[in-house]
């Protein structure tokens, strides 16, 4: 539209013209959607507040619509929405931030519906890794490694240097079962298995035999968000094996904390529509609402984790900006997980978290 408007500000007869249509374009949009709901559920905390002071309460005051939001843990949420779609009684119309591990399944079983990405202007924009036809991307997770910037602590080059016993000092990782999948990629990724080799099965004991040389330099495990952020604010720990928003959240709150991406592992976190659901018209317009790089910006900067948007990271504060996945030194050195790794996840997991939850807690 930028471009467009660019061409016809030359021809001044016509500019006045074309503003209005934009403008009656605008409120007949707005007017359309007037008095319209959509229920869509969030994992809540921070993840919660960032969504609707980024995205709902300005995407309702420019368009009467209304998005009521319903907080559930991920569990719960795949149990009811599946249960919903079973009965043929949707009462979600969307969820927002599934990530892409959980998707595959979501897909198979039929809970999630196919996006029309011709009403979703702005998902051309982004990098094709984070698409798909059945979801629009509204962040970028990264799962990798942080250090605290200190005399005594040697900054961590890669993720491998997190598994390295020679680089001494106290250590984080998660406790939780739905972890271990992640704790796995990186452990094995950093012993030199490639991606390829990963989505052919993830060899748990492989996984551990990398682990083990560390353990008892493990001091920490975190078992939620609010821990893991906590960790690393109270020093708890020299490094994290944690999430990019919880890094920021940290170093936010305590600046000797640095991310490093070089050997981390990233995936998008989806925006997706309940299999028949009656509005998804309202959730089209609120797709493309959320996928303008400024509010973007403004969700990072309330959430930690990164947009989907290359843009968005030049509408951020420049201390943040290191942080963020979506810039090009980042994406130079992350991997992105394929789909076929994540359903070999979704295979693997309870078997994955059993043995983990059992080796923790030896």
């Amino acid at each position: 539209m930028k471009s467009a408007l660019k061409v016809l500000s030359q021809h001044t007869s016509l500019f006045g013209m074309t503003a209005a249509f934009i403008m009656m374009s605008s409120v007949a949009h707005a007017a359309d959607l007037k008095g319209k709901e959509a229920v869509m559920w969030s994992p809540g905390g921070k993840y919660t507040t960032a969504l609707e002071e980024a995205y709902i309460k300005p995407f309702e005051a420019e368009t009467g619509a209304k998005i009521r939001l319903v907080e559930a843990g991920q569990d719960e949420m795949i149990a009811a929405v599946s249960a919903q779609v079973k009965a043929g009684k949707v009462e979600w119309d969307g969820l927002s931030g599934i990530d892409a591990p959980y998707m595959p399944k979501l897909i198979k079983d039929g809970v999630i519906e196919k996006i029309d990405v011709s009403k979703i202007p702005g998902l051309e924009k982004l990098p094709k890794a984070v698409t798909s036809d059945y979801g629009v991307p509204v962040l970028n997770s990264v799962v990798t490694v942080s250090y605290r910037n200190a005399d005594n602590v040697a900054p961590l080059q890669s993720i491998k240097d997190f598994f390295d016993p020679n680089v001494k000092g106290p250590r984080a990782v998660s406790s939780l079962a739905s972890e271990a999948q992640f704790v796995c990629t990186l452990a094995l990724l950093s012993d030199g298995v490639s991606v390829n080799e990963l989505t052919k099965g993830i060899d748990i004991k492989h996984c551990l035999k990398v682990v083990d040389p560390i353990k008892d330099q493990i001091t920490a495990y975190w078992a939620n968000g609010s821990q893991m952020a906590q960790l690393m604010i109270d020093n708890s720990v020299d490094y994290c094996l944690c999430w990019d928003g919880r890094i920021i959240q940290a170093a936010q709150a305590n600046p000797q904390w640095n991310i490093q991406h070089n050997g981390g592992i990233q995936f998008p976190g989806y925006l997706t529509y309940t299999a028949g659901t009656k509005n998804a018209d309202v959730l089209d317009a609120f797709a493309v609402y959320m996928l303008d790089p400024k509010r973007q910006a403004e969700f990072t900067k309330l959430i930690g984790y990164s947009s989907p948007n290359p843009d968005s990271a030049a509408y951020l504060p420049e201390n943040l900006k290191p942080f963020v996945s979506v810039t090009p030194e980042a994406q130079a050195v992350l991997t992105t997980l394929p789909d076929a790794l994540f359903e070999k996840m979704a295979e693997q997991q309870v078997e994955l978290g059993k043995a983990w939850q059992a080796y923790v807690g030896k």
